[in-house]
């Protein structure tokens, strides 16, 4: 993950995961619990389906030794959290707890332990999660669950730009979350080397480096590293980047303004600058049909 690296770590790397991805390890623990009960209470289709998949679990993936074997044959420091989204954690937990509401309402069912459990369940419950309002609770401000402002950048760029798919730089939060809302939003930046850029400065041969011009883009927009602004000009056109968002107030602004850039427009927090491209190419999209009308 972002930041975390299994070879500084070694076997503290799982937990720093599970505590950066999950918010702690209670509700992996109440997993584990579950499989246990469903061991001796569950029907044989529960057995089945959850209780031999949790023991390779512990096995392998949340084993903390685990990913320090994968990282001796290679680095999956980024990529390990993904393991977590195909366990059924996610399935069984709420599968139990509903399973347990049905089970405490149901009119049919006399069993006078009912308001124990019901208490008892709530103490796990609270114990192995975090309350709602944590954080405060929070209402999403649109249907895309997207701050407003997003929409706002992707509806001025593609209301002053020509293309279809005008490409743009953006800050890190709003790089991911564009790419999740406007599909025709082409990005400068891709998310490992963004992934790179907010842990690690750029060396010199990075910056010129002619191969891979978004180091310069990110050196100068992400780092704050210092160098020439033809530099991060010359990354602008080798990118096809016409369009820059940066918060308000970052120093760099008044630097590209001053290299001829224009602005577009300002909203709440970001301020949208363009380029002018020397030699601008339309973005087009692959044509399939020729593959398609030859049997694929």
């Amino acid at each position: 993950m972002q930041n975390l690296y299994i070879r500084e770590l070694g076997i503290k790397y799982l937990h720093e995961c599970l505590n950066r991805f999950n918010g702690s390890t209670g509700y992996l623990l109440l997993f584990f619990l579950l499989c246990v009960f469903l061991y001796f209470k569950g029907s044989e289709k529960e057995k089945k389906l959850f209780v031999p998949v949790a023991v390779i679990m512990g096995i392998t993936v949340y084993n903390p030794l685990f990913p320090v074997i994968i990282a001796k044959v290679t680095d999956v420091s980024n990529e390990y959290y993904r393991f977590f989204w195909i366990t059924p954690v996610i399935v069984l937990v709420p599968y139990m707890i509903t399973k347990f509401i049905l089970f405490i309402f149901d009119k049919e069912n006399n069993d006078t332990n009912k308001k124990l459990y019901l208490v008892l369940g709530i103490v796990v419950i609270i114990f192995c999660s975090s309350f709602v309002y944590k954080d405060g609770f929070k209402i999403a401000e649109n249907i895309y669950k997207m701050p407003n402002e997003l929409i706002e950048i992707s509806e001025i760029i593609h209301a002053d730009s020509n293309d279809e798919y005008p490409k743009a730089f953006m800050d890190y939060e709003y790089n991911m979350m564009m790419r999740q809302y406007d599909p025709k939003m082409l990005l400068t930046i891709d998310r490992e080397d963004y992934l790179y850029a907010v842990s690690r400065d750029y060396s010199t041969d990075m910056i010129y480096d002619k191969e891979k011009p978004q180091y310069r883009i990110l050196a100068f927009l992400a780092r704050g590293q210092v160098f020439e602004t033809k530099t991060v000009l010359d990354g602008f056109d080798m990118t096809g980047t016409e369009y820059i968002v940066l918060e308000t107030g970052n120093q760099a602004i008044d630097r590209l303004l001053n290299a001829g850039l224009s602005k577009v427009a300002e909203t709440e927090n970001r301020t949208i600058l363009k380029y002018e491209l020397k030699d601008k190419k339309p973005f087009e999209l692959v044509d399939y049909s020729e593959v398609y009308a030859n049997g694929w």
